[in-house]
């Protein structure tokens, strides 16, 4: 088995990687990777282990700084997951396979000044696994992607799924959406051309909460463009000639991720925000997908409108015993008041 640490997906074989990884997920593609690298958003490092030129494992990581909320302390951290997305991007068939991946990790930590790891992304039966393996590594509370399963006729059908009360807010939001607001839905996948206008919907949000962590570069829309244009897209909804809201969606036959948003808040009468999942729900439909991601956060909403959740966990490894367990505390502390938002 040969190890290979890299800064660029490019370095094995587009195939390959995308045998190694879930198919449903497009952020976890050769061509989202490729297009985090273009966007000179995040330093990504990779592990790759190679048996006879074939790729069999492998993790891809990056540095992060994790920011505790309501605390002026970021924590350094090297970070194992899909970038911009919740996705795992660490891909083990055997122990042997872990610990060489293990080693790279710690080859990364070194280069990178950091000493503490977190592998994220596991799903329920991922993670039984992965304790086993990543002996020394301890698990921390859970982050809730939130999703809805698509077992619809069509739109309608889905509104008879909800109890009376969010249907008839859906209905009456849409209402006024077509008949008195006349707010418009554009659908486009020319991301070159409406990065400015999506850069500036999704900047009120980072300036509201004084976080550009994820903040989409001009470079990331020009590199989704010639990556992902047949699987991702932008919806934006207008009143007259102003854009209210903006979403980023991505996209395979079975799966639809939503990615990214931005809101205007001078137009916050209009509801926008709301009316960009009720239409996000329509279009997934439309292309017969069979589940949706919402992402996380803003639970009480979302579970109005169907949605559940799915537990993703994560392990740690770190370096102060008592810092450490401040912080497993506090994580605790601050997955349980997530819940309620």
């Amino acid at each position: 088995m040969e190890i290979e640490i890299t800064n660029t997906i490019q370095a094995v074989d587009e195939d390959q990687w995308n045998a190694l990884v879930e198919p449903g997920f497009i952020e976890q593609s050769y061509r989202w990777y490729k297009t985090i690298e273009e966007s000179g958003m995040i330093k990504m490092h990779y592990i790759f282990a190679k048996e006879k030129g074939r790729l069999t494992a492998a993790a891809c990581c990056f540095p992060y700084r994790h920011r505790l909320r309501s605390i002026p302390l970021e924590i350094p951290t090297l970070q194992v997951k899909t970038p911009l997305g919740t996705s795992k991007a660490f891909y083990s068939p055997t122990p042997e396979h872990t610990y060489m991946l293990r080693e790279g990790l710690k080859e990364i930590m070194e280069r990178e000044k950091v000493k503490r790891v977190a592998v994220l992304g596991f799903r329920e039966k991922e993670f039984a696994t992965a304790k086993d393996t990543l002996n020394g590594f301890i698990p921390l509370p859970p982050f809730a992607d939130t999703y809805i399963d698509l077992d619809f006729a069509d739109f309608d059908d889905y509104l008879s799924s909800l109890d009376a009360s969010a249907r008839r807010s859906i209905r009456k939001t849409l209402n006024r959406s077509e008949k008195r607001w006349k707010i418009k839905p554009v659908i486009t996948t020319e991301f070159s051309a409406w990065k400015r206008a999506a850069r500036t919907l999704q900047g009120y949000i980072c300036r509201e909460r004084n976080d550009y962590r994820m903040y989409l570069t001009e470079q990331f829309y020009e590199a989704l463009e010639r990556n992902l244009k047949d699987t991702a897209e932008l919806m934006f909804l207008f009143k007259d000639d102003n854009p209210l809201v903006f979403g980023l969606s991505v996209n395979s036959p079975t799966i639809s991720q939503h990615k990214a948003v931005g809101v205007d808040p001078h137009y916050r009468e209009y509801q926008a925000y709301f009316l960009l999942y009720y239409e996000g729900i329509k279009r997934a439909l439309e292309r017969r997908q069979k589940r949706i991601y919402f992402g996380l956060t803003t639970y009480s909403f979302k579970e109005k409108i169907g949605c559940k959740r799915e537990h993703l966990y994560w392990l740690a490894k770190l370096d102060n015993p008592l810092f450490d367990l401040a912080l497993k505390s506090y994580m605790a502390l601050y997955r349980l008041s997530g819940a309620k938002e």
